[in-house]
């Protein structure tokens, strides 16, 4: 058993390399909504620090040649531990040979969604994690909960941008926010009805309304950028509810490994004319400040 060169693999793994790098960029979420850190070399431990917020009743009314009282400015360390995530594709001779497909071409996307799932699953979960939250276990979300999630980043002075991740329902269902950008649609008297053939979508939310009919989309809401994933769990212990959340980039870490965040790599088992392709992404994930981010559980069934 030998682990192949790079540079001696099969024609295709170059290709395969690179589009499990661009595979893993177009698809992940949550890397670029995080604060990320690389590991120094020989440690697989990334540090974040959490400050403690000093307020006005920190600042005192000073007499003049008087020396006033030193005020603590505190910090809380929190530890990202980097640890391997992996996947391993086998891709026998016969199997390539007998394919008109590009096998060790598409093994790169295949990997690079793969691990990059991985990824947005791993930072979601921490969105479980906030203690503050608007919504709630079988209710339906509300633009009220969107500016709810805004005030409470703005009173824990959370520094912008803020981000609203959602999940698939949390945007395009039935009680998701483009349904909460329009009315119920009516007919040409103007009496609300259900019949497809005349009803007209009312009451358009100014230009969010028109950006959602025409695009599918609402990039921006209440403040907020506007993201989705598929790696949030849309059936929150069995109740049907979505576990969306709203945050400032200060609230996760992602601590990287020393080498990198991903690699990939061929393993060739000749005598089993066999090749194997390798994906491995180096990453721990820590809640940094919990006042930092909201927790939005809304129900989607």
């Amino acid at each position: 058993m030998a682990l192949t060169n790079t540079s001696t693999a099969a024609g295709g793994l170059g290709r395969t390399i690179g589009d499990a790098i661009i595979a893993f960029n177009h698809v992940n979420v949550m890397f670029p909504l995080v604060t990320v850190k690389q590991a120094a070399p020989g440690t697989n431990h990334v540090q974040f620090s959490d400050w403690t917020k000093l307020t006005s009743g920190n600042v005192t009314a000073a007499t003049e040649a008087t020396a006033t009282t030193a005020v603590a400015i505190t910090t809380a360390a929190r530890t990202a531990t980097v640890s391997e995530h992996v996947i391993e594709a086998q891709v026998g001779d016969l199997v390539t040979m007998g394919s008109a497909d590009d096998i060790a071409g598409q093994a790169g996307p295949a990997l690079g969604n793969a691990v990059s799932a991985k990824l947005d699953d791993d930072l979601v979960e921490l969105g479980k994690g906030f203690s503050q939250t608007e919504a709630g276990a079988g209710s339906s979300l509300a633009l009220s909960d969107v500016f709810g999630a805004m005030r409470q980043l703005r009173a824990a002075s959370a520094p912008m941008p803020y981000s609203l991740i959602l999940s698939p329902k949390q945007v395009w269902g039935s009680k998701g926010i483009i349904a909460l950008l329009h009315n119920t649609a009516v007919d040409t008297t103007g009496t609300a009805t259900t019949n497809t053939g005349k009803a007209r979508p009312v009451g358009l939310m100014g230009s969010k309304g028109e950006e959602a009919f025409q695009t599918g989309y609402v990039g921006t809401l209440a403040g907020f950028d506007v993201y989705w994933s598929d790696q949030i769990d849309e059936n929150v212990s069995s109740g049907g509810d979505a576990a969306g959340f709203a945050m400032s980039k200060g609230a996760i870490g992602l601590g990287v490994g020393a080498e990198g965040l991903f690699r990939i790599a061929t393993q060739r088992e000749e005598s089993e004319r066999m090749t194997k392709y390798v994906a491995v992404g180096f990453w721990g994930e820590i809640e940094i400040k919990d006042t930092y981010g909201v927790y939005i559980l809304s129900d989607v069934s």
